[in-house]
């Protein structure tokens, strides 16, 4: 499965191990790797340390609301005839905050989609697809989320129905991205495939 990610400047393969991100030429680091393609990448082996205060809690809340039952939300979003989207985040991302304000808050707002956000820094329990019990810190490893934001699109069973939008990219072009993914991810629910093929 292909990634959409949002770059500027030439793109090559990205180094072994790392996937999801385009490498920008030039022998760039990893800071103007993730300046250049809108990422967060999480800090190697931490895990959020302290809660977030409830006033930034409560604002976020509102704008997408946090992933507690990911079999209870699937099935909303299936009778919505619609993936459910999902954005990861991390709580340092600073393009986090435009992507879940500027374009899932209005989808959100719009009742017809259902979109949850989970930390891929959260330490939290979260009832997994299957009903087991996980963190978002171990979700996110197992959906192969490397980089925040990365927003999926997910069927009943927590399979992918179309490819996941990776980096903040430009604003101008972002909604268009999110749309065909969201159209694309309907007609993969419709056609029962539960794959993607870019």
């Amino acid at each position: 499965m292909m990634a959409t990610t949002f770059a500027m400047g030439t793109a090559t393969a990205a180094p072994p191990g790392v996937t999801g991100v385009t490498s920008v030429t030039g022998g760039t680091s990893k800071l103007e790797l993730a300046q250049a393609t809108g990422v967060t990448y999480p800090h190697e082996g931490t895990v959020a340390a302290a809660p977030i205060d409830s006033k930034t809690a409560a604002k976020q809340q509102a704008a997408v609301p946090v992933a507690t039952d990911f079999a209870a939300h699937a099935r909303r979003a299936a009778a919505l005839d619609a993936p459910l989207i999902v954005l990861v985040s991390l709580r340092d991302c600073v393009y986090c905050g435009p992507i879940r304000q500027r374009e899932l808050a209005p989808l959100v707002r719009s009742g017809k989609y259902e979109v949850r956000e989970i930390g891929m820094d959260s330490t939290a329990p979260v009832r997994d697809f299957d009903g087991s019990t996980t963190t978002g810190v171990a979700w996110a490893r197992a959906h192969g989320v490397k980089v925040s934001p990365t927003v999926l699109f997910l069927d009943t069973s927590g399979r992918p129905v179309a490819d996941p939008l990776i980096g903040a990219g430009l604003p101008d072009f972002y909604g268009a991205y999110l749309d065909d993914a969201i159209a694309r991810g309907r007609a993969r629910l419709h056609a029962g495939s539960g794959t993607t093929t870019r």
